[in-house]
């Protein structure tokens, strides 16, 4: 789902990548592991946020 995903940073980010598809960007092996980490790292972020809030509510934290 490409949704709330900005692409041009991430071709800007991952040299020499490119968009095979309108939601799939090939990125060379070298730079696999930036991309990961481009891409997993705000999720994580966002899990984190909703653990804390839920924490907030629940009086745990």
């Amino acid at each position: 789902d490409p949704r709330g995903v900005d692409f041009p940073y991430l071709l800007t980010m991952l040299h020499d990548s490119f968009m095979s598809r309108p939601n799939v960007i090939v990125v060379p092996g070298g730079k696999m592991e930036m991309a990961i980490q481009l891409c997993i790292t705000p999720l994580l972020q966002q899990l984190m946020d909703r653990r804390g809030r839920a924490r907030q509510m629940e009086g745990l934290y």
